[in-house]
């Protein structure tokens, strides 16, 4: 385009816009509503009153110039956002947190619950216009770039501290995870960081990954070993005190026994052998019917030398 077709492009442009003007429309006149649950910041991009310092927080329905002036809503309630590998959630990339633990790579599907804020700061500044004269970036871009980065920072600086390899990250995901949500909020002061979770189990390299699975079989098999030796021997243990009762048992009825006996015998005197004598000869005489006894005689015989005679009977 030469010069004479620039002069009669902007020559256009003027008359249109003095047409527009003359109608009561300005040129360049936008609105955007700003939903509860939302806030605005209304930056001044030419002019005197340029920059972020000097944006104002609005809600409702905001009337601004598209040519000077830019509307950035940002949600001020807490949206939870799945960074995972799969393209049916977040987004269709893989946008997963990769990090490193003990010089291995580890790959997580991680769920970050956060919001802005317009807490205030001093004057009419607030957190909000501080993310913003900070990172420049609409809610979408900082969740995208920055965000994920400083989780991805999060969980390799925290895995470092705590000194976790590989095979440690199963038993210390509680740990791990809560370390994160400390030095992600640590490190996005201006924004509300209320809780980052796991969303499945980390994957690690195959060789790695089975490694730590035989690892765990074999302290799984150590432990059942150990079990069953305990419950052994608890059986035999329970075997020998039920051995020493019954043991017990047979000695404390063999003692009474013989106490008993002891305390019969003496128990037994003349006295008491003469009344029992007298009892049985007067049960005697209480079955006796009034009748002698017969009498019983027996052969005479009669021994003399070497022979034996016998006499006659008289009949």
């Amino acid at each position: 385009m030469n010069v004479k077709q620039t002069l009669v492009s902007m020559t256009l442009l003027l008359g249109l816009g003095s047409g527009l003007a003359s109608c009561g429309v300005v040129p360049g006149t936008s609105v955007k509503t700003v939903e509860p649950g939302y806030a605005g910041l209304k930056i001044q991009l030419y002019g005197g009153n340029k920059g972020i310092e000097n944006a104002k927080l609005v809600t409702g329905r905001v009337w601004y110039n598209g040519y000077t002036e830019q509307v950035v809503i940002f949600p001020t309630f807490i949206n939870t956002y799945p960074f995972t590998q799969a393209a049916t959630e977040g987004s269709t990339n893989d946008e997963s947190v990769t990090f490193s633990v003990g010089g291995s790579p580890v790959s997580a599907d991680v769920g970050v619950s956060f919001g802005f804020t317009t807490d205030p700061i001093s004057g009419n500044k607030t957190k909000l216009h501080q993310f913003y004269e900070t990172y420049r970036k609409t809610p979408e871009q900082f969740r995208a770039n920055e965000l994920r980065n400083g989780l991805r920072n999060c969980f390799a600086d925290v895995a470092e501290n705590f000194n976790l390899t590989p095979s440690m990250l199963p038993t210390n995901q509680q740990k791990l995870v809560k370390g994160v949500i400390d030095c992600t909020q640590n490190r996005f002061p201006t924004i509300v960081v209320q809780d980052v979770s796991l969303l499945g189990p980390m994957r690690l390299p195959p060789d790695i990954q089975k490694s730590i699975n035989e690892q765990f079989a074999a302290q799984q098999a150590a432990k059942t070993s150990e079990f069953n030796r305990k419950k052994v021997e608890a059986e035999a243990a329970a075997d020998v005190a039920k051995a020493k009762g019954e043991a017990q048992v047979t000695i404390e009825q063999a003692k009474a026994e013989a106490e008993a006996n002891r305390l019969r015998a003496g128990s037994i005197t003349p006295q008491l052998l003469e009344l029992e004598r007298l009892r049985v000869e007067r049960a005697r005489v209480e079955k006796w019917n009034g009748e002698q006894a017969p009498t019983i005689q027996t052969p005479n015989v009669q021994i003399g030398g070497n022979r034996a005679a016998v006499a006659p009977s008289p009949n």
